[in-house]
């Protein structure tokens, strides 16, 4: 089945979260916008649009299941307020905020409900008038609003204990967490109730495909699943199987998944059974929030098969490496809000380093970033890629910083990427409960003193003419230990002569320094000594001490001050 290469996931509410760009000319809001965003993601070469239509209950006019906008009247704050309640990272300042701007949100969709506008409708109708694939993408178990069981975004099943996974998180305290309280998929009311609304999307709609995101969050049934709860999954996937042949044309199933296997079987999802019995089309892997680096892309679809086939995910943020934005005066409060803690903008930074503004790079903000990321998977190779969180770049209106669409065209070619600007990074820790399911984070990391230590990432090969220079960010933690590290790529000599630095590889939005308390340093390598898929970056490190490493990154860049490739 061929599909489409570039696909982009608009996540729940990503129509109706930045007004100013698709309506500025303001007023009620209208199904001109939709049109308009749809029409700017055709002209970025996006060619699949995933509409997310769902949290545990509908937010478009459903007929046949619960529906968000019910009970809610323009300005409802006590409404609001029963949604904000879920929020306990939030300070009372920040929760105020987040229910002014819900309203907000809450009163779009009513400018379209009372204009007699099905918004989920009109998605697709704007898809097949600028020749994108409209396909759906439900969220299996969203547990943002998990810690308030009530909450209207919840559905009534819910409510009800017998219906919920327990909220214990792995490990051997089996502490309990409320992100990891979901819909338990092992009572068949819970799957019936899905299933309903599923049905109703893929039946009374004019959409030609379907994603069951795993990821917002992956959880199904209680762990370690049983065969019996794992066999009803199963069987279940295989109803929506059914569900999606009986359309006329194809109409392609698939899931966004981690790239975890291991963790996913035991939560009652054998996704290589899925794959060997053929009740699925395609995969894409991804982690929470912060884009994969180093998945194993090539080694899933070993396991998986070749007919299956396989997405990149691309996320919202390179990863966790803090930075500081020298011409921001105040942090951006919004982009604080929207991630309710979990980035590095909420990490307090040391006491004598707190006049620099700090904070999370977003990745769709970087043309570089995005390049080098695709390229790491295509390299592997997959099918196509799929973005995830890109339109947060904007919704959090950090100064300076947009999401780059203009980046996005091409973005699934790998020969259009060669011989192009490329940012590549590793994961990093975050210390979130996510990382049970995502990639394993590469740092941070310590090197012994004496030693070496070698990391694998997938790249891309560079034509000889693309006057390119490359460089190797090593990043540690100050004080550093001693003499700098040294660098080598692919078995080159070893390099000792880094430059130190304070500037990233690349600026993203507004963020182009380091934090103080990192150290970093620029090795140039040849090109030539780069391939087509893995790649060995190791630091050698001859100091008296350990070196602690927060991350590398490189960079394939144009040279600059009329440096020539390959030149110190």
């Amino acid at each position: 089945m061929a599909l489409p290469r570039n696909l982009f996931n608009g996540d729940c509410n990503f129509f109706f979260y930045s007004p100013e760009l698709w309506q500025p000319e303001g007023g009620p809001y209208r199904a001109a916008a939709i049109h308009r965003y749809v029409a700017h993601l055709a002209a970025s070469g996006i060619d699949a649009l995933l509409v997310n239509p769902n949290t545990q209950v509908a937010w478009y006019p459903s007929a046949k299941v619960e529906n968000v906008l019910a009970g809610y009247r323009r300005g409802d704050r006590k409404f609001i307020a029963r949604i904000a309640a879920a929020n306990a990272a939030l300070t009372r300042p920040q929760v105020e905020q987040y229910m002014d701007e819900m309203i907000k949100l809450f009163d779009r969709y009513l400018d379209l409900s009372e204009a007699g506008t099905d918004w989920l409708a009109e998605s697709a109708r704007a898809c097949r008038a600028h020749g994108i694939a409209p396909w759906l993408s439900y969220r299996m178990n969203a547990t943002h609003f998990s810690g308030a069981p009530a909450s209207p975004v919840n559905c009534r099943l819910f409510r009800q204990a017998r219906y919920r996974l327990s909220g214990r998180t792995p490990g051997p305290r089996g502490q309990k967490d409320h992100a990891w309280l979901g819909l338990n998929y092992g009572c068949a009311p819970v799957r019936d109730y899905m299933l309903e609304m599923i049905r109703e999307g893929v039946e009374d709609y004019d959409f030609a495909g379907l994603e069951l995101d795993w990821l917002r969050h992956p959880l199904c049934v209680e762990a370690p699943a049983s065969p019996r709860d794992t066999d009803a999954v199963t069987a279940w996937i295989a109803d929506l199987r059914q569900l999606t042949r009986a359309r006329r044309r194809p109409y392609p199933l698939g899931l966004r998944v981690p790239g975890n296997l291991g963790y996913l079987r035991n939560i009652g999802l054998d996704v290589r059974a899925l794959a060997q019995r053929g009740l699925i089309d395609f995969v894409a892997f991804s982690n929470y929030w912060q884009t994969p680096w180093t998945m194993p892309l090539d080694e899933l679809r070993r396991e998986l098969g070749p007919d299956l086939l396989i997405y990149g995910g691309i996320e919202g943020a390179p990863n966790w490496l803090a930075a500081t934005a020298p011409k921001l005066t105040e942090r951006p409060a919004y982009q604080e809000l929207q991630l309710a803690g979990d980035s590095a903008a909420a990490a307090p930074a040391p006491p004598s380093h707190q006049a620099a503004v700090r904070g999370t790079r977003y990745l769709p903000a970087s043309a570089p970033l995005l390049r080098g990321n695709a390229a790491g998977k295509l390299v592997l190779p997959v099918d196509g890629l799929e973005h995830f969180n890109f339109f947060v770049t904007d919704q959090v209106r950090v100064p300076g910083q947009r999401g780059d669409y203009r980046a996005l065209r091409g973005l699934a070619d790998l020969a259009t990427l060669r011989g192009t600007e490329k940012h590549y990074a590793f994961n990093t820790a975050s210390g979130n409960s996510h990382e049970w399911w995502d990639a394993p984070m590469s740092f941070p990391a310590q090197i012994p003193a004496g030693q070496s230590r070698t990391f694998r990432l997938p790249m891309c090969a560079e034509p000889a003419d693309a006057r390119l220079e490359f460089l190797v960010q090593v990043i540690a933690q100050a004080p550093a230990a001693g003499r700098p590290p040294g660098v080598s790529v692919n078995g080159s000599p070893p390099d000792f002569a880094g430059r130190p630095t304070r500037d990233l590889l690349f600026p993203c939005g507004p963020y182009r320094r380091h934090v103080p308390e990192h150290l970093a340093w620029n090795f140039r390598v040849p090109v030539a000594v780069l391939r087509d898929g893995w790649n060995e970056i190791t630091v050698h490190h001859d100091g008296p001490r350990p070196l602690s490493l927060a991350c590398i990154e490189l960079a394939l860049r144009k040279p600059r001050r009329g440096r020539r490739p390959g030149k110190p």
